[in-house]
């Protein structure tokens, strides 16, 4: 029963983290479509290329897929971290974006925990 508890717990979480990814993309000055299916979001890009951003309850990790590569984030103390690049999710996201869109942003600051 406890482990459900924590894969509910993790739901909840991301649910409210995906709609505050969503909120940002609409706050973008770039036009980016974005796909919530399956537990994921998917960002396309005016030239076609996409970000995935998609949980993984049995892992709990937040995975996030772009052109730079595969990033694979595990919460500690209230934030996302990727163990590879050090970054948190907010940076993360603002670093993919700004990449594939080709116009700055740091439109996912605020976004944490």
């Amino acid at each position: 029963m406890v482990q459900g508890s924590i894969e509910q717990q993790y739901h909840r979480q991301l649910d409210a983290l995906m709609m505050l990814i969503e909120d940002c993309i609409d706050d973008l000055p770039q036009d980016v479509d974005v796909d919530g299916a399956n537990g994921q979001l998917t960002l396309t890009f005016e030239d076609g290329s996409q970000i995935v951003i998609s949980r993984q309850p049995v892992q709990q990790e937040i995975w996030v897929a772009a052109k730079s590569g595969g990033f694979h984030l595990k919460q500690q103390q209230n934030h996302w971290f990727c163990a590879v690049t050090q970054e948190g999710l907010p940076a993360l996201l603002n670093r993919v974006v700004t990449e594939q869109s080709g116009t700055a942003t740091q439109a996912f600051t605020l976004i944490d925990a």
